[in-house]
């Protein structure tokens, strides 16, 4: 490549010419060759390649701020030229970036759209929680002694001497009469829901439940005893796990 400096710069017009080392002719040029790394200045010493044009004037194809040629530029990694029409891309490219972003995050969540997300997810799974109570231990059900009538109806009252005559139901009875102790503290006196609707229907919180322990099962077993209204006036007793219920005739 040759040598020289730019002897004359019209920015207006985009072109100049430049004073070549060692040579009295000199070398127009044109913006559109200009691979320099700083602003276009009259006095700046540049490095070029020329060649005669079909009226055998010589023209820059290229004027760089080094000794090496625009291949050897990009293969090398050097900066962008800067000349006016980079400018004005770079600046339009700096203003699309700012209004069409690209590979921007998504949005974030707001702390009050987390907080029902997290809300939702505790009520499902008390739900299930509550709902997985009638299904377990089912296939545990001891025998019952209790009777029901010929029809196979769900309800009857149970009478005797002791209330019911079972050592332990009386004993539930007597527990939720005096407001416990209870053996199964965060169980019994929860509220009873109906899903099942084996009982009358009634608003929510009116039904509780409360364990009947079983002779000779480690676990709360199939059976409970469910009261209406606070304090109680009605109770009903299930034994297999609120399949049916049998209302009880309590004192």
């Amino acid at each position: 490549m040759q040598s020289g400096k730019i002897k004359h710069w019209n920015k207006d017009k985009g072109y100049g010419f430049i004073d070549v080392d060692n040579q009295s002719e000199d070398v127009f040029f044109h913006v559109s060759t200009v691979r320099l790394s700083q602003p276009i200045t009259e006095g700046q010493t540049v490095y070029f390649n020329s060649k005669r044009n079909e009226k055998n004037q010589l023209r820059a194809t290229e004027v760089t701020s080094t000794d090496l040629s625009l291949q050897d530029d990009v293969d090398h990694g050097l900066p962008e030229p800067i000349n006016s029409n980079s400018n004005a891309r770079n600046q339009n490219t700096r203003n699309n970036s700012k209004v069409r972003p690209h590979n921007s995050s998504p949005p974030k969540k707001s702390p009050l759209s987390t907080l029902m997300s997290l809300i939702a997810i505790i009520a499902v799974t008390f739900y299930f929680f509550d709902d997985l109570k009638s299904t377990i231990f089912t296939d545990d059900v001891a025998p019952t002694t209790l009777s029901q009538t010929a029809s196979g109806s769900t309800t009857q009252a149970v009478s005797g001497s002791a209330i019911t005559g079972d050592a332990q139901i009386d004993q539930t009875i007597t527990l939720i009469q005096q407001g416990g102790p209870f053996p199964y503290p965060n169980k019994d006196g929860t509220t009873f829901y109906n899903r099942e609707g084996k009982l009358p229907a009634q608003s929510q919180g009116y039904y509780h439940e409360y364990t009947v322990p079983t002779p000779g099962v480690s676990h709360r077993g199939p059976r409970r005893i469910v009261t209406g209204g606070y304090p109680p006036t009605v109770y009903y007793l299930t034994v297999d796990h609120y399949d049916s219920f049998q209302k009880l005739q309590v004192p």
